[in-house]
């Protein structure tokens, strides 16, 4: 690797098809906090970011020969690391930049120093009182800025940018009180929503359209089942709606009730429809097992002639 590459201030790696590593920089190797690499990304990668990453990166790369700002956490020796990755595939490699989200941290300790220099100067002079109450003016605006930041951030780092809905992130920390909640007995369904031959709409109507169709679909979820548990967009044109309370018989009405919906109502730019494939909460499922049953069901009512919901 080329030592301007190796020494670069972003962490850095290089992917083959099957996604294993081939080579880091350095700042790769301080972000795991170890020199020894492991031989597959999704060895670097937690539970969610490495679902996320098998359904949404594969396809996006192949399809756009580049992935950009995509929302990733990384294991480390420090613990998870939230890191934004760009990628473009490049001579039959994937090439990735990963950068750390590390503006909140950078306020918090602004904001620790500000405070430590107005107790230094509090306890040298008497004098310095005057100048003591327009430091301390000064943090508390920084605490307003960093609530402000927060709250920012905390909305950010929850939603997707194009729909407005739930993301990954958020889905991630919510499953496991969910799932915790369904081995107490609380009904416990998952929904996976995909649009059928959306290719077909990004190649007629143009990517614009296409992203007008994602919101206008995202909305059309919200009003059916916002009120009932967790409405997210896994990536592309794929949705997923979980849904605590909800037996398999409930949770199957909501989903033919979504379905006749999306085939019935009027679309503004470009009528759809969907698939949806169903599974309901078992003693031996986690967040992965309960997603990935429903991906099955989702999987079948493609094979099976889409516009359809098949139930696991």
């Amino acid at each position: 690797m080329e030592e301007r590459l190796n020494q670069a201030p972003f962490a850095y790696l290089v992917m083959d098809q099957e996604c294993r590593i081939i080579e880091v920089n350095e700042e790769m190797k301080k972000i795991i906090g170890k020199e020894e690499v492991p031989e597959h990304v999704h060895q670097l990668l937690t539970v969610a970011s490495m679902v996320y990453f098998q359904t949404y990166f594969l396809p996006a790369i192949t399809l756009h020969k580049k992935v950009t700002e995509m929302s990733l956490t990384i294991k480390s020796q420090k613990g998870p690391i939230p890191v934004l990755m760009n990628s473009v595939e490049r001579n039959g490699f994937f090439e990735c930049a990963l950068i750390e989200m590390s503006i909140r941290g950078e306020y918090e300790k602004e904001l620790l120093l500000a405070k430590q220099k107005a107790e230094k100067i509090n306890q040298e002079s008497a004098e310095a009182y005057a100048k003591l109450q327009t430091l301390l003016s000064e943090v508390e605006m920084k605490q307003l800025e960093l609530e402000k930041l927060n709250g920012g951030l905390k909305h950010l780092a929850n939603t997707d940018p194009l729909t407005g809905l739930k993301n990954r992130r958020y889905l991630e920390k919510e499953m496991d009180n969910l799932i915790g909640r369904a081995r107490e007995g609380l009904p416990l369904a998952a929904l996976v929503i995909d649009i059928d031959f959306f290719k077909n709409v990004n190649d007629t109507y143009g990517h614009h359209i296409g992203d007008l169709v994602l919101r206008e679909l995202a909305d059309k979820l919200r009003s059916e089942a916002e009120a009932f548990g967790i409405v997210a967009r896994l990536g592309g044109e794929e949705f997923i709606i979980v849904l605590p309370g909800f037996d398999h018989l409930q949770a199957k009405s909501l989903a033919e009730e979504i379905r006749m919906r999306v085939e019935r109502d009027e679309w503004a730019h470009a009528a759809i429809t969907v698939s949806i494939g169903l599974a309901s909460f078992s003693e031996k499922d986690n967040g992965i097992t309960l997603y990935s049953r429903a991906d099955k069901a989702l999987y079948a009512s493609k094979k099976g002639g889409r516009n359809r919901v098949t139930a696991f």
